[in-house]
């Protein structure tokens, strides 16, 4: 079979092949590292997607390849069952911590992919176009690399049944800049965030919920069982981690706040994913990485705390495994000490929701008829709306802001 370029992130297009972890002729596990790409991100590990035998590399180290290229061909091993031209990417597995009503509504969101074979190539504007205009896509013939269709091979399709060609966007203005100032380009990462946002912006019909929340229980539980935690696992748990177990513990409860927008053919599919699995946005110099943390339902505190330690430890070296880009419906971002009491965060593409968390601060509240002050921070839940509506997100703000506030919290 044909070991191919797996679609890494939602505005990932290409990759180059950093270096081949294995060589022809050697064995390979399933779930073992076989070769390393460079996106224009970070250096990614990909995976085999089986028991198999590395059996010729078709894309030496450098070769630039687009999604969907050969990067090798691979042979089974002995008893091994290969999808024909799987992607790398390692697949999710069940967990008998997942929620059941998702994991019984994800099956038919699966079978459309199963039934239709290879997917035409081609961008995510492309897509978009496509399904917008109502053209099949398999019908074009690509002017992009291995025929992916490009955008402006679905405008032309349009103009040829006799639609409207939409309006090209209008000519950016370009500032002057003066002669005393530096004017320099942009680093690969920055420009991978701006498209990605652009993006966002553009395909995401997305609003906003707020509320603010105590962390007295928070306080206490890491000052009566942090260090006891870390002399365990070897991490002391964060804020951060206990916002992802209370997220966690609330999808789980919640579970249609997982389901994922789709498109299959140029047709919405929704997809609701077995596991709870949640993004974590994680700051660098030049931007920002969205590292997946998988499975967190039932998950203790240490667990957690390790599973978030190892990945921002991976997003720093810029060495990434392909798990890392796998698809979560909600990511957090949590701005710790920053100077921000409040933001709304922008929805990765392939997501439907983010939890931005605001610095921790004192406020007068009111409480049983008495004035006092309090510590806590605000929580903005941002959605996509053509999955999740108003009563849906407050619902999953507000029991998210219970589990915050009154816990349980443990040391398990």
């Amino acid at each position: 079979m044909d070991f191919l370029v797996p679609k890494l992130s939602a505005t990932m297009e290409s990759a180059t092949v950093l270096r081949w972890l294995k060589q022809p002729g050697q064995s390979v596990r399933m779930g073992e590292a076989l070769v390393e790409l460079e996106t224009d991100k970070a250096a990614i590990e990909v995976e085999a997607p089986a028991d198999v035998t590395l059996a010729a590399i078709v894309a030496p180290e450098g070769t630039k390849l687009p999604i969907g290229g050969t990067l090798a061909r691979l042979e089974p091993a002995s008893g091994a069952v290969l999808a024909a031209s799987a992607p790398a990417a390692k697949p999710a597995t069940p967990s008998k911590s997942a929620p059941t009503p998702a994991a019984q509504r994800a099956a038919p969101a699966a079978a459309p992919a199963a039934q239709t074979g290879a997917r035409q190539l081609a961008s995510p504007l492309a897509r978009r176009l496509a399904g917008t205009h109502g053209i099949d896509l398999a019908r074009l013939s690509g002017s992009g690399p291995r025929g992916r269709v490009r955008k402006r091979d679905v405008l032309a399709a349009v103009e040829a049944r006799g639609g409207t060609r939409p309006a090209a966007p209008a000519a950016p203005v370009t500032a002057r800049a003066p002669a005393s100032a530096i004017v320099e380009g942009f680093s690969a990462m920055r420009l991978g965030v701006a498209e990605t946002v652009a993006l966002s912006r553009r395909t995401i019909p997305s609003f906003s919920l707020d509320r603010w929340v105590e962390t007295g229980a928070i306080e206490h539980a890491r000052i009566a069982f942090g260090p006891g935690i870390e002399r365990a696992s070897g991490v002391r748990p964060t804020v951060t981690d206990y916002l992802l177990q209370a997220m966690a513990d609330s999808l789980r409860a919640q579970p249609a706040m997982l389901d994922l927008w789709t498109e299959v053919e140029g047709r919405p599919r929704r997809v609701s994913p077995a596991t709870i699995d949640i993004g974590l946005v994680v700051a660098l110099e030049e931007g920002m990485m969205i590292p997946v943390l998988r499975d967190l339902g039932g998950k203790s505190l240490g667990e957690i705390a390790r599973l978030r330690r190892d990945a921002v430890q991976r997003v720093r070296a810029g060495r990434l495994l392909a798990s890392d880009s796998a698809p979560a419906s909600i990511a957090l971002s949590n701005l710790g000490r920053g100077g921000a009491d409040r933001f709304d965060a922008i929805i990765n593409p392939g997501q439907a929701s983010i939890l931005a968390v605001g610095r921790e601060h004192e406020r007068v509240i009111a409480r049983g008829g008495a004035i006092l002050v309090a510590k806590g921070f605000h929580i903005t839940l941002s959605v996509d709306h053509r999955l999740i509506d108003g009563v849906r997100g407050a619902a999953f703000l507000g029991a998210l802001a219970e589990r915050i506030e009154f816990g349980p919290w443990t040391a398990e």
